[in-house]
């Protein structure tokens, strides 16, 4: 049995408390090159990844696009627009299924676990308002905003309000396995 705290899964984290430190250069580009060599559906790499430092001109119209519940990620040393686009895609002509968001969903889970290896968290949110994103950071219409992610260094939860911090005092859980995996047939 996997030990929980052996695992880069189990330590990865969506907390909501980060330290003004700006990412170290280094790690950063060590993440961009995890996220660069994801895998995807006949090797497309339909991801495009928009960072964004605190410090940067755009850093505020980015905030003002997230709902309140998510603002204090306006306290991360950087936020990160994921994006895809259908033209991207590989589509069979046997099995037409869009790939693009899945394999987009794979190059953030890379973001995710490559944090984690360099001491980072980062927290991917679904609140934002998408048309926003894409005025604020000047994406082209044709591609889509498919998550928002913060990334920086753990900070102390006491710098969290009340409604947020009852958020990350909760504990984490999960469905029991039976629940999301079988084997063989569908026995759910």
């Amino acid at each position: 049995m996997v030990r929980h705290d052996d695992s880069l899964f189990f330590k990865r984290e969506s907390k909501r408390s980060y330290l003004d430190k700006p990412v170290d250069p280094d790690a950063l580009q060590r993440i961009y090159e995890k996220i660069r060599w994801s895998p995807s559906n006949s090797n497309n790499q339909p991801w495009r990844f928009v960072f964004v430092r605190k410090d940067d001109a755009h850093h505020q119209a980015f905030i003002e696009a997230l709902p309140l519940g998510n603002q204090w990620a306006g306290e991360a040393p950087m936020l990160i627009a994921v994006c895809g686009r259908r033209d991207d895609d590989y589509v069979r002509e046997d099995n037409p299924v869009e790939y693009y968001q899945f394999d987009c969903g794979i190059a953030t889970m890379s973001l995710l676990l490559a944090a984690v290896e360099e001491g980072l968290m980062a927290h991917p949110m679904a609140g934002y308002d998408a048309p926003k994103v894409k005025g604020a950071l000047e994406i082209p219409d044709d591609f889509e905003v498919l998550c928002v992610v913060s990334l920086g260094y753990k900070g102390p939860i006491e710098s969290l309000d009340e409604h947020t911090r009852k958020k990350d005092e909760s504990p984490r859980t999960r469905k029991p396995r039976e629940k999301v995996i079988c084997e063989g047939l569908w026995k759910f």
